[in-house]
């Protein structure tokens, strides 16, 4: 328990862990580059999507089976990381963005952008362990455990969309300005593709 008014000490925890740069940041930003902000905002709920499954399951208690569970959470563990170099592979086949590629990309649906956000998300069990770890520390004695947890949930997940959405936004109108140079929007794909591969590859063998 926490003396510290909770939703106050909860909101700035969620800042900083959203401030800090990971998985969730570079799938963002390489969507957002490669198709516009319209992409980068679904992919943004799909992430925000998979925090809330996340506050479901520590509410229903099914993270803490993932704590104590190695089996279990290195099954999930390698999932997370797979898929995530899977993205990679995506990020790096990409199509250079251009005003013809954006209009091209644009033609995707958005569906498959947010469910690749959503299965991103869900798959990192370390997101599962970090809401077991951070959320008792502000949950009060006074009132219902479960609409704490899933207040505190929606909570993070609004914070860490709107920093999202703040990096899409400046990701896509940089992209717009890159449109003459096609090398270095294939060295910023690359640069993506690799950071996505170093957290898939970092989750999957867990160092």
């Amino acid at each position: 328990m926490t003396d510290f008014p909770s939703p106050w000490g909860f909101a700035g925890a969620s800042l900083v862990i959203a401030l800090s740069p990971g998985a969730s940041w570079m799938y963002v930003i390489s969507t957002a580059a490669s198709q516009g902000f319209a992409a980068g905002r679904a992919a943004i709920l799909g992430n925000a999507t998979g925090i809330i499954g996340h506050t479901v399951l520590a509410t229903l208690g099914l993270a803490t089976l993932v704590a104590v569970s190695p089996t279990l959470y290195n099954i999930i563990r390698w999932l997370g990381g797979i898929y995530l170099i899977y993205l990679a592979a995506e990020v790096f086949r990409s199509p250079v963005f251009s005003p013809s590629a954006l209009k091209q990309t644009q033609i995707v649906p958005l569906q498959r952008v947010y469910f690749r956000g959503v299965l991103m998300n869900l798959l990192n069990p370390k997101v599962a362990l970090l809401m077991m770890a951070l959320l008792p520390q502000f949950i009060l004695r006074d009132f219902p455990v479960h609409t704490q947890t899933i207040v505190f949930g929606v909570l993070h997940a609004l914070i860490a969309s709107t920093i999202l959405s703040f990096i899409a936004f400046l990701t896509s109108h940089a992209a717009n300005v890159l449109y003459d140079s096609p090398r270095l929007q294939r060295g910023f794909q690359w640069f993506s593709a690799a950071i996505l591969f170093f957290f898939g590859t970092r989750t999957a063998l867990n160092f």
